[in-house]
């Protein structure tokens, strides 16, 4: 393993000058140190490097705890003073009572005596308050062979470990105390996965894209989130609406993922039990939310709160957020399609919407919401993953691994596992296509053109799989517009702040019954032609 404390920098000025053996040498030695990757290009064999420090936001305890008291004193006035939109009396008390416990817990005025993951817990939701630390632009890096040969065969490149600046999360000693969830899902894939995903998606620009990523229709999600920032409905607790870590929380965690445990909980407790989201939203997103101290404050506190008040499993599930990066165990060659979504849902830190956390189901049921949801956040996200350079996507792993149309083998697969447990599967499936087409940063409505026709296959699974779950054959087109989307938004809106259930579920899996039905997922698909371009550059990998 490289042992070095210089971080790499595409835009730092001081450089040498490596090509061919040497480019190589550190990409395999840097191959598992690093956190994210994402792709993109210096002049040719170019590696720029810096001593500059990253994710320096280091607060100090006595301002966290601090910070915790003035919070708790202001518990009752909170909503009153800065709630967004209209709220129900049920909500209010289950907002402040949720957001006091988690004060109380992060300060430790209150506890769960001689429980070692409750304290691991505490150490984690107060580090990530502190110095949330994914850094992604801390080391964007690909190496090209001299420009004089005719084609590019590009080298790429992980972030390498700064050891002396960042902790490795996944690494952190709070890791032990990870779900049951985690770890089986650590045992169906290995470093072989990761290196499958860094493959094909180098591979993908290179051989389908001229070694042009920005050619790939694509929606670039900082853009789309700037788009339409003014005129997102955020729920009442969710201020300042000008934050981006809230409107994440809001719209990307709490509120479409209360929808996917709405198959084993009621409307108030899904609403509440979709907090505990926030502790890994506000890591994996601090490199551009680290201004937002109090806002990443109050969602870290709520989702302790949730943490105490359900106990148990959820204790555990909360940790789940530091092992995002974890590598496996497993053997992912042996079924490669499986190890690629079982890598993601440990990516995604989908683990904490699964029943088994609040002792709703077994292992083996509480697994399939998890795999499902990423796999089908993957599907939809496809495009702007590649096109940003960033190789964390399932389908990219199925092209690394040489299956024959991944996109197609990965929602065949995907629909085969919502079999095997259809309610907790659908409510998954509604819940990220919720968010996909009604949330600014993922605009999955401006995909648009021509497209190959429905697989009857996964039409016919999609059918066994809803008429199992208990919903109904009903599809129907998705928003095609942001405008049209803004219907759905009130409705989860209501369903957040009021506990009023429109069918947003039903609903949304019709939108999905319909991409399938008449074949228009295909615009998702990078391999696909068809799909008329977006935008022009990529951003928020």
């Amino acid at each position: 393993m490289l042992r070095s404390n210089v971080i790499f920098h595409a835009s730092r000025s001081k450089a040498s000058t490596i090509i061919g053996s040497l480019a190589i040498l550190l990409a395999m030695n840097a191959a598992w140190a690093g956190k994210v990757m994402l792709i993109d290009k210096l002049e040719a064999g170019r590696i720029c490097y810096s001593n500059v420090g990253v994710n320096d936001f280091q607060v100090k305890q006595e301002k966290l705890n601090e910070g915790l008291q003035q919070l708790l004193e202001n518990v009752e006035a909170i909503l009153g003073r800065h709630a967004l939109g209209s709220y129900s009396a049920e909500y209010e008390a289950m907002y402040k009572a949720t957001m006091r416990s988690g004060i109380e817990s992060l300060n430790g005025t209150i506890s769960i005596a001689n429980n070692q993951a409750w304290g691991d817990a505490i150490s984690y939701a107060r580090e990530v308050i502190s110095a949330p630390e994914d850094t992604p632009e801390a080391c964007i890096f690909f190496v090209t062979p001299p420009k004089s040969q005719d084609t590019m065969s590009p080298y790429y490149m992980r972030k390498l470990p700064a050891l002396t600046l960042l902790k490795e999360r996944a690494s952190a000693p709070w890791a032990r105390s990870c779900s049951d969830l985690h770890k089986e899902l650590l045992k169906r894939f290995g470093p072989e996965t990761i290196t499958a995903a860094q493959l094909g998606t180098a591979a993908i620009i290179r051989n389908h894209y001229n070694g042009d990523r920005l050619a790939i229709p694509h929606v670039n999600k900082k853009a789309s989130y700037l788009r339409h920032r003014n005129d997102a409905k955020v729920g009442a607790g969710f201020y300042p609406k000008s934050s981006p870590l809230s409107a994440t929380c809001y719209q990307c965690a709490s509120l479409p993922c209360s929808l996917a445990m709405s198959w084993f909980l009621p409307a108030e407790k899904a609403v509440q039990a979709a907090y505990i989201s926030h502790l890994s939203v506000c890591d994996d997103v601090g490199s551009f939310t680290e201004e937002y101290y109090d806002a990443r404050m109050r969602m870290v506190a709520i989702s302790a709160g949730v943490a105490y008040n359900f106990g148990g499993k959820a204790i555990n599930a909360f940790v789940d957020g530091t092992a995002k990066q974890a590598v496996g165990a497993g053997n992912g060659t042996l079924q490669p399609i499986e190890a690629a979504m079982a890598w993601r849902a440990i990516g995604g830190c989908s683990t904490i919407y699964s029943g088994y956390n609040f002792e709703e189901c077994d292992l083996d049921v509480g697994l399939v919401a998890p795999v499902v949801m990423m796999a089908m956040h993957d599907l939809l996200d496809w495009r702007c993953d590649v096109a940003a350079g960033n190789y964390e996507n399932a389908v990219s792993a199925v092209y690394g691994f040489g299956i024959d149309s991944p996109f197609h083998a990965l929602l065949e697969t995907t629909l085969e596992e919502v079999l095997t447990h259809p309610k907790s599967g659908l409510y998954g499936i509604g819940a990220v296509a919720y968010m996909h087409f009604t949330v600014g940063r993922y605009g999955a409505w401006e995909y648009g053109g021509e497209h190959k026709p429905a697989c009857e296959r996964c039409v016919q699974l999609l059918r066994e799989a809803t008429e199992a779950s208990g919903l109904q054959w009903l599809p129907k087109p998705p928003p095609k517009t942001y405008a049209e989307g803004d219907e759905h938004r009130e409705s989860g809106r209501l369903w957040a702040d009021h506990f009023i259930d429109r069918s947003l579920i039903q609903e949304t899996v019709g939108w999905f019954q319909y991409l399938i039905s008449t074949g228009e997922i295909w615009l998702f698909d990078v391999l696909t032609e068809g799909a008329e371009p977006v935008d022009e550059d990529a951003d928020w990998a």
